[in-house]
């Protein structure tokens, strides 16, 4: 399961046409997730590569999601940019 939902993740960053084609048929749940995390990594300037993102668990995806919702507004993206850079 975690690694669907870092594909799914590294899909939304990645944006490759192929990739797409390859796997159309993703649940609308994991779309909004990898939304949600590429939005919060991106409004955060966390770069991460895409094996970076495949390599994530569903904890730190947890984590960066919760994060992204908190309203601790700059302690935000520090706690995103710590979960990020701990699968570096």
């Amino acid at each position: 399961m975690n690694r669907i939902l870092t594909i799914a993740a590294a899909a939304t960053l990645v944006g490759g046409a192929a990739f797409a084609e390859a796997h159309m048929e993703q649940p609308e749940e994991m779309t909004m997730l990898s939304g949600k995390v590429a939005d919060a990594l991106a409004g955060c300037e966390v770069d991460l590569d895409e094996e970076g993102m495949m390599n994530l668990t569903m904890a730190q995806v947890s984590g960066i999601v919760i994060a992204a919702s908190s309203d601790d507004g700059g302690d935000a993206c520090q706690k995103i940019e710590s979960i990020a850079q701990d699968n570096s």
